[in-house]
């Protein structure tokens, strides 16, 4: 822990002291004790690690639940300073004994408590949520802010995302792109990935702005932007071509299972219509990739209707009862978006369906499908001008 009380209940924290005051602390005799459970800590301090305090003999502390690292208290460290230099009211691992949880910091800020949690290594998901609910019921809001080394970039635009990431994921109200955060404390850089758009079951693209942490000021955390019309087309003409490209790639599990179900429609992926992988904003919400549910919405709802004919939002739904998570799962996500309603809009727009009463649509045209590759990169171009044609971004509409 790198902080700690005196027996006049003073808070200590060594590492923002010199060595010459921590070693005349330590030949004045000075005792420290743990502000979470009371018992007595001793001084660590050396060459290769931060100073901190450690519990002089083994007890059952929240404090020691979970492990911290060197890479993590430097960050941590580093983060407190931040917002003490920014002139505001800050507290160190201060504990929450109502829930019994510890953040890493405490900042007020507009009169709203904030737990800023630095997390460096995976954990359970369901210890994210359980820790994301418990200070909801206090009316604390938390943010997470990931460790550089979980972050994984592919390309400028493009990163790893997986469950336990997404969970991290923030949303402060529906009109606003999700958000990333990730800091590296050896270089002291801070990248805010922001508008995440998933791709893949683990990977994603965004809009990633990485800089110092002294440029920044809190406030920028909430300062965000969404990709423009014409970004977000020319990344999606690249995902749907990359799409089309995996078919000599051998697949297994399900993408296996979700090929020779393809197979038994008489079908290969070069085949499929271009309304099939379009981008989803809730996509986090689904277990299954983009192509894979919107297939099976396109070829076991719509395709075999005649024009003209009717189904409804809840047949689709009830495709992916077990593959759909419920956004309470998601607590620091605000918007409540479905993403079969979100594909199903999408449909509408580019009027392939029409909505003719609430949760009702009718057919409005037959789905093309494709004979070759050349001619489905072709039609995957054109349908994607199309998807954002429009000034006003119907992706999230």
């Amino acid at each position: 822990m790198l902080q700690a009380k005196t027996e006049d209940g003073r808070s200590i924290t060594l590492a923002t002291m010199s060595r010459e005051r921590i070693i005349a602390l330590r030949d004045a005799g000075t005792l420290f004790y743990c502000s979470v459970c009371g018992k007595q800590v001793i001084m660590k301090v050396g060459f290769k690690v931060i100073a901190h305090f450690a519990h002089k003999t083994a007890v059952d502390c929240p404090s020691q639940k979970g492990g911290e690292g060197i890479y993590h208290e430097q960050g941590k460290l580093l983060l407190y300073q931040w917002f003490k230099r920014h002139n505001m009211e800050v507290e160190l691992e201060s504990f929450l004994p109502e829930i019994q949880q510890r953040p890493d910091i405490l900042v007020t800020w507009n009169n709203r408590r904030i737990a800023i949690e630095y997390q460096c290594a995976r954990v359970s998901v369901e210890k994210i949520r359980q820790r994301n609910y418990g200070y909801l019921s206090v009316g604390i809001t938390p943010i997470w802010i990931v460790g550089a080394t979980l972050f994984t970039r592919y390309q400028a635009n493009s990163f790893r995302i997986d469950q336990f990431t997404r969970q991290l994921m923030h949303q402060y109200n529906p009109r606003m792109p999700p958000v990333l955060y990730y800091f590296c404390p050896y270089t002291s850089q801070l990248a805010i990935l922001q508008d995440i758009f998933i791709t893949k079951s683990t990977q994603a693209i965004g809009k990633i702005y990485i800089s110092p942490l002294n440029n920044r000021k809190f406030s920028d955390l909430f300062q965000l932007k969404s990709f423009t019309n014409a970004e977000l087309q020319y990344l999606w003409r690249k995902e749907k071509y990359k799409f089309r490209q995996t078919q000599g790639i051998k697949p297994y599990g399900n993408e296996l299972n979700w090929r020779r179900w393809l197979y038994s429609k008489g079908l290969h992926l070069e085949n499929l219509p271009s309304i099939v992988h379009l981008p989803i904003a809730s996509q986090y919400r689904m277990k299954t990739p983009l192509w894979n549910w919107q297939s099976k919405v396109c070829l076991e709802i719509i395709d075999p209707l005649p024009v003209e004919g009717v189904f409804s939002n809840a047949e689709c739904q009830s495709l992916f009862f077990r593959q759909l998570y419920k956004p309470k799962q998601f607590p620091l996500i605000s918007s409540q978006s479905n993403p079969v309603q979100e594909y199903l809009s999408l449909l509408e727009q580019l009027e392939v369906i029409e909505e003719v009463s609430s949760g009702m649509y009718k057919k409005r045209q037959p789905i093309s499908f494709y004979h070759h590759i050349e001619q489905a990169v072709q039609g995957d171009e054109q349908l994607v001008k199309e998807l954002f044609r429009q000034k006003s971004n119907i992706i999230r509409a």
